[in-house]
């Protein structure tokens, strides 16, 4: 797996600070191919999360658009990027702007890029393994946290003592416009496995739960992340359901299917759906 091509870390400052916020490290992991077109939207909605304390480790698994060259930049970009908005008007009526940061400046950024295609779960793994937050989650390059996700899901992680959270979600077109909500049912190991997946991709979880049961397995590469869960919920972790809406999954259309919605990684995803329900529902019987 020594495909490593360029490897970027910037600390914009050391401070995690909040008022009644919990101080806990977050870490967001960005796993990214050929999403260009959307990964600069993704990444901000995750620098401007209200939640202060972050790291955020954005993945290219081997991207061939122009997703490398933006990566390079970024950097620089989340550094200086800066704006003139109008302050006031002072007594004589003149304009008075004053230049500001438009970047907050309490993250940690890791960027990770491959020279080829590592595959969708190593892409996971490879930001999995480097998470070195409290609590972990990921955020497929397309999609778009909603600003208060992650402090809506640590509150809820940290005041029902779960050890993963998740919401509902939107989903969304390239316009943004929305197509549908997606209405989780609350927890229980036979409604959200056994029956079918029913946690979405909207979640947060203490790190310490993939670093015990392992990583995501690599043999699956559509439905990894419900096997993964599920062997969180046999190895006995709290799953907790928050019902609100923080979350929109980008759907990009019938006529331009990309990612786990082309017609081949679709039905890869039923058929590894299909043997993680099994499993989760010889587990039941035999309990």
């Amino acid at each position: 797996m020594v495909l490593t091509s360029h490897w970027d870390s910037l600390l914009l400052n050391e401070a995690c600070y909040g008022v009644n916020i919990s101080m806990e490290k977050v870490s967001i992991i960005i796993p990214t191919f050929n999403q260009f077109s959307y990964l600069p939207a993704c990444i901000d909605h995750c620098l401007f999360q209200t939640y202060p304390c972050l790291e955020i480790i954005i993945v290219d698994g081997g991207s061939t658009d122009d997703t490398k060259a933006y990566l390079k930049g970024l950097m620089h970009e989340i550094a200086t990027r800066s704006c003139e908005p109008i302050q006031e008007m002072d007594e004589k009526g003149k304009i008075v702007r004053k230049s500001i940061k438009v970047y907050p400046t309490n993250r940690t950024v890791e960027i990770l890029t491959f020279e080829n295609d590592i595959g969708a779960t190593c892409t996971y793994n490879e930001g999995l393994k480097r998470a070195t937050g409290t609590y972990c989650t990921y955020i497929v390059g397309d999609d778009l946290p909603h600003p208060h996700m992650i402090e809506e899901l640590v509150t809820a992680l940290e005041a029902n003592k779960a050890d993963f959270v998740y919401s509902d979600m939107n989903v969304v077109d390239d316009k943004g416009r929305i197509i549908r909500q997606m209405l989780l049912p609350d927890y229980n190991f036979k409604s959200c496995f056994a029956i079918w997946y029913h946690l979405g991709v909207s979640h947060l979880y203490k790190t310490k739960w993939h670093k015990s049961v392992g990583l995501m397995d690599e043999a699956y590469q559509s439905a990894n992340d419900y096997d993964h869960y599920l062997r969180f919920a046999m190895a006995g972790a709290k799953f907790y359901h928050v019902p609100k809406i923080l979350y929109s999954i980008r759907y990009h259309g019938q006529l331009r299917k990309t990612g786990q919605h082309t017609d081949k990684r679709y039905q890869n995803l039923i058929e590894e759906s299909k043997k993680c329900a099994m499993r989760a529902r010889a587990f039941l019987a035999n309990l």
